[in-house]
């Protein structure tokens, strides 16, 4: 059956995003992409983990030769306890093939600095231009 469903952080809608529902038991594995606030997807009726992910624009990379525009520089927002340790469980019926998932928090924030990973990643993608 086709779910209809909402998602929004603190009141407003996840502009861009991603909810994986998996099975508590019984079902189907299902997933979609969120955008402004809305997804569909495919699944069967029954009792899922919710798990959601979302991104939000932090700035950009500068152009360079290999890269002649600038990139958007994309953040993942949604607290762990949303996500990768998810306990969220929400029913999909057949009877109503709608899920609304309402999430409330503090977002993570951006560390200051970059590690010496990041650095290193970025001199070889920019070509040592920052």
């Amino acid at each position: 059956m086709t779910v209809d469903g909402t998602a929004t952080w603190n009141g407003q809608p996840i502009q861009k995003g991603y909810i994986e529902l998996q099975p508590v038991g019984e079902g189907h594995f299902a997933s979609a992409e969120i955008v402004d606030g809305k997804f569909k997807l495919q699944t069967t009726p029954g009792k899922r983990l919710v798990k959601i992910t979302a991104e939000k624009k932090i700035g950009e990379t500068p152009p360079s030769d290999r890269i002649p525009e600038a990139q958007p520089i994309m953040f993942q927002f949604v607290p762990p306890k949303f996500n990768s340790e998810s306990t969220l469980e929400m029913d999909i019926a057949a009877s109503n093939p709608t899920l609304d998932v309402t999430l409330e928090g503090d977002e993570l924030q951006p560390r200051n600095g970059l590690t010496a990973d990041e650095k290193r990643r970025m001199t070889l993608q920019t070509g040592g231009r920052r």
